[in-house]
This record gives C-alpha cells, structure tokens and sequence, in this order.
C-alpha cells in the first residue's frame, strides 16, 4: 500500500478508490448499522464498531492521522466490505431472477463479471424460518456494469 490517508477526507477518497462499499463504515460519528466508525471526541480520535445504535470502542488515538490508519486496516481486512448487495434477501427463485434482472438492467450477464467479482449465500431469514439468497458484486465490478450501461 501506497501512501495512507491521514485526513478523514483522503480516507473517504481512498476506500471510493479501492471499491469499499460506503455501508461499512463512517467517518463523521454517527451509528450506522454493523459499520466501523472514526468520531472526533474530547478524548482524542475513537475507532469504534457501531451495531444495532450501540458502540463497541476499538481504539482512541492522539491524532486523526493515526485513528485514519487504523480505521483503513480494520475496514480492509474484510473481503465482505468491497461487496455491494444487488438482489435478496428473498426466496432462492426470487432471488435468481432479481439477479438476473440487475444484470439485464446493466445490459451484461454472469459471463460478463469475472468469478470472484460476484458471489451468493443462503442465509436463515428468521431463526426457525427458511434460508433466503443473496447476491453480492464487487463494488468496481458493480461500477464498471453500471457505466457501460449508462
């Protein structure tokens, strides 16, 4: 890695640069669902883990250069963070074709995403209730379809 950002703006740069979806993090504060979050607080630079409203502080640092480079490992050592959700979570059959429909809507196909750009699971709904799919593509890849169909 290059140079690390030391300004929560040059991070903001950065994670659009590298495809980090926007969902998995904050730089200014506030409580987003299941986000790491960089605050400004009289107790210096907090790194915290936001879930549910609540909080789970990581790290405070000195300065916001440092707190920057924390918040640039923690967030990109997740693969999941340069996903984007594009169809579910629904049934299986309702799933497949809301894929199928988003890729149509990019004029492309799943010949046209490299196999490590797209990927689906099947997760529990409820706790006892059945399992519903979701599809995720990269972040760049979901980018670069929504360009070229624009």
């Amino acid at each position: 890695m290059g140079h690390i950002p030391e300004t929560r703006d040059e991070l903001a740069s950065y994670f659009d640069e590298l495809g980090v979806n926007p969902a998995a993090f904050h730089l200014f504060g506030a409580h987003a669902d299941d986000a790491f979050v960089l605050d400004h607080r009289p107790q210096g630079w907090v790194v915290f883990y936001s879930e549910r409203g609540g909080e789970d502080i990581l790290s405070t640092h000195p300065n916001e250069a440092a707190a920057c480079a924390d918040l640039l490992t923690r967030v990109t050592e997740h693969d999941h963070v340069f996903f984007t959700l594009v169809a579910g979570p629904a049934p299986a059959d309702q799933a497949d074709a809301d894929f199928a429909a988003w890729l149509q809507q990019q004029g492309a196909g799943r010949e046209d995403l490299d196999p490590s750009d797209w990927k689906t699971d099947d997760v529990p709904w409820v706790m006892t209730g059945p399992y519903w799919r979701r599809y995720f593509v990269r972040t760049l890849a979901a980018r670069r379809l929504e360009h070229r169909s624009a």
